[in-house]
């Protein structure tokens, strides 16, 4: 069980109220996502340990887009083509361009 008057999950709860002001989401994703952070899970961790092309772990909201199947929406406008990367369904990780051939 975690401590709620810890500093870790203060700074978590502080890192989910900046995300919920400054990235677009859904109801659901809102929910998921608060859910996640109060049960006392870092926001930058996933449930299921997704990975990007830096075998970093995802943050819950970018893994939770692709479990429910949507990876890319205009949450990613500002990223140009040459930044993007793709989903590997077989590694469960984003993989870049060079990476694919």
């Amino acid at each position: 069980m975690y401590d709620k008057n810890s500093i870790s999950h203060q700074m978590n709860l502080e890192a989910l109220h900046e995300m919920e002001e400054c990235v677009p989401m859904t109801l659901m994703e809102r929910k998921c996502l608060r859910n996640w952070v109060r049960k006392g899970h870092d926001i930058d961790s996933n449930p299921w340990e997704y990975l990007d092309s830096d075998e970093m772990q995802l943050n819950f909201l970018q893994a939770y887009r692709l479990e429910i199947g949507y990876s890319s929406g205009p949450w990613d406008y500002w990223k140009g083509p040459e930044h993007q990367t793709y989903w590997s369904d077989d590694l469960k990780c984003f993989l870049s361009k060079d990476e694919l051939c």
